[in-house]
């Protein structure tokens, strides 16, 4: 294991005192100590620190309009003083050296006396040393606020991939909230992660309790919410809302929500982008919502004690999750995410974040020795893929009215993990290709292109007018370019994506498919304009309707534009069985192959379009309805 990634730790413990109040070092490498100290403020100061500090935070560096700017250091030194000024300070001195000759790092466990909730509700995030050195914004002394909890073995690692639930909540009836862009945010994050195999990312559909609990028995390592949190300080109660069966406002309480995660034993740390996720009362140190699902026996809850702006959000998940996956410990982890939300986002908002363990070591993730698995950042021209984990499942229609024959009979499929591109082939994505190699073909046909260069004001829309040698030939070209292999997808493959609904679904097995399955691929309401580009004059932009992904996070795929895929027309069930129908080389192809085309386009009326149509071109057919998307083998 990495030295960089090791660490002692330091517990201090925070409570009363013969003289007020008292901090004692309980353990550390150097030996214990202990030292009364006065709080630099008094309950009063407290409480207008904190609204400053949430006043400060809200406008990134400005508290109350009118006030001077709040100095979040001086609050920091002031604690620093009070604390570490004597002894306790000394011994902190001792392990830092310590620490250093060995080459680790040194924990800080915070702990604060359950009968001073006041003094567990300041900022000690903050914390800064008269050098200027705060503690927590440093991987090399994480602070971890620590609960005692007594519920035996605290965490344990995982081996990646991470299993990352993502939920988002925006009732219609509260202040609504940017939920999509959030999670497109939360997907550009963790992509590259997904990528390499070390983090899957799967969205919690229709979030209610009812479904959380449902997908909750499924491995899940890391619960994300996003939506909305409370404090009631009269009730002395916090909790987060949720959404109901109508889409109205779901209230649940930190008890509620504690009891609904406790059976989850695959449940590793909850990380709670909602306001007051951190808070607690004057009265209770475990009335918030992060402190009571670890008094319930979750190992770890990371939380946020103020607001936070979007770049702060976005610098928060980013860093945080790439140093999960570099195996570095949730705090350290953390640690890496603050000089990020530093840079990025507001001077206060790097103590936004607070994270609660009853961890020792809190290592989320076991890499395992003599990981080799390839670092390849995926470039700005390059599709952004989605992965699908492997399995059986049910491909085709049953036969019904208006369903042609050439879509039955509903038969088992099974797959191997594999990615696919979250959208079809971009104009912008293709012209690096034209760009860039010397044999590439003539410019797209029927698209808009004029030298070689694609309108530069639908660069976002889908390359059309291409045919399927030319989307093969792409992607031998991205392969080259990028080390992955990337191919044209298999309708089996392109089907699943579009029609597995892996939310809440049971396991699939050999014996047992999964039977699940949705007619299109956001459920079973109709198309329309509001999911799908269908019964229009043209093609849009692939990422005009984010409501009409799929269960898997895939968009664009019905209407639009049609889509080339590798496998040789035949009727089921010879076509789905027979790997020698899917081809990569137009060498094999004779004068009478067709290829299978997915999804329809924008000319198609509501009535063609669902997960199971088929249809099928001759190779060198270019038209300008008709496009593509990729796939990498995993």
């Amino acid at each position: 294991m990495d030295t960089d990634t090791v660490y002692e730790n330091f517990d201090l413990f925070i409570g009363y005192g013969p003289k007020g109040y008292q901090a004692r070092v309980l353990y550390s490498p150097a030996g214990n100590a202990r030292d009364d100290f006065a709080l630099p403020l008094d309950q009063e100061a407290i409480a207008n620190v904190l609204w400053s500090s949430m006043g400060a935070s809200r406008q990134l560096g400005v508290a109350d309009p009118g006030s001077e700017p709040f100095d979040v250091e001086a609050l920091g030194r002031s604690l620093y003083d009070a604390v570490f000024g004597g002894p306790v300070g000394a011994k902190l001195r001792d392990n830092l050296i310590i620490a250093g000759e060995r080459g680790i790092g040194l924990r800080i466990r915070l702990r604060v006396a359950d009968d001073l909730p006041a003094l567990a509700d300041l900022p000690w995030e903050y914390l800064c040393s008269p050098q200027g050195d705060t503690l927590a914004r440093s991987s090399r002394t994480p602070l971890v606020r620590y609960l005692e909890v007594g519920c035996g073995e605290p965490l344990t690692s995982v081996r990646p991939p991470l299993r990352v639930l993502a939920v988002l909540s925006d009732p219609k009836d509260v202040t609504r909230l940017e939920v999509e862009k959030e999670w497109q945010r939360l997907r550009e994050v963790t992509s590259p992660l997904e990528e390499r195999g070390l983090l899957r990312l799967e969205r919690l559909a229709n979030p209610t309790p009812a479904r959380l609990r449902s997908q909750l028995r499924q491995p899940v390592h890391v619960l994300h919410f996003v939506g909305h949190g409370f404090f009631d300080s009269a009730q002395n109660v916090g909790g987060l809302i949720f959404e109901n069966k109508a889409g109205n406002s779901r209230v649940i309480t930190a008890a509620e929500l504690a009891e609904l995660l406790a059976d989850s034993r695959s449940l590793r740390l909850v990380f709670l982008n909602a306001c007051e996720g951190a808070a607690s009362g004057r009265s209770d140190s475990f009335a918030g919502v992060a402190q009571s699902l670890v008094q319930r026996c979750l190992p770890a809850v990371l939380a946020m004690q103020f607001p936070i702006s979007d770049p702060g959000a976005i610098a928060l998940s980013r860093e945080f999750y790439r140093a999960l996956t570099d195996a570095y410990p949730i705090d350290a982890a953390l640690s890496e995410a603050r000089k990020a939300i530093r840079e990025e986002g507001g001077p206060l908002e790097w103590g936004t974040p607070v994270l609660f363990s009853r961890s020792d070591d809190n290592r989320l993730i076991d890499m395992p020795e003599g990981d080799a698995r390839p670092v390849i950042e995926r470039q700005p021209w390059e599709p952004e893929t989605v992965l699908i984990e492997g399995g059986a499942f049910l491909m085709g229609s049953q036969p019904g009215d208006g369903i042609p024959d050439h879509e039955t009979p509903q038969h088992e499929v099974s797959l191997p993990d594999y990615r696919i591109g979250r959208y079809p082939v971009t104009n912008r994505e293709y012209w690096e290709f034209v760009r860039r190699e010397q044999n590439s073909p003539d410019q797209p046909l029927d698209a808009g292109w004029f030298n070689r260069e694609p309108p530069r004001d639908r660069l976002d829309h889908p390359v059309t007018g291409v045919d399927w040698r030319d989307a093969v030939r792409y992607c031998r070209w991205l392969s080259a370019v990028t080390g992955r292999r990337y191919r044209l997808p298999s309708e089996a493959e392109w089907e699943k994506a579009a029609s597995w609904d892996r939310d809440g679904a049971p396991p699939a097995s050999a014996e047992k498919p999964a039977e699940q399955k949705r007619t299109y691929p956001w459920g079973e309401a109709p198309p329309d304009a509001t999911r799908c580009n269908v019964a229009s004059g043209g093609a849009m932009a692939v990422n005009a309707h984010p409501s009409g992904a799929s269960a898997c996070g895939v968009e664009d795929l019905l209407g639009n534009v049609q889509e080339w895929t590798r496998t040789l027309w035949a009727p089921y069930p010879t076509n789905a069985v027979a790997a020698e129908r899917n081809i990569d080389d137009a060498a094999r192809l004779t004068p009478q192959d067709r290829l299978v085309q997915r999804g329809g386009s924008y000319r198609s009326v509501p009535g063609e379009l669902r997960c199971t149509a088929r249809g099928s071109a001759a190779p060198d057919s270019k038209i300008a309805w008709r496009g593509f998307r990729v796939a990498v083998e995993v």
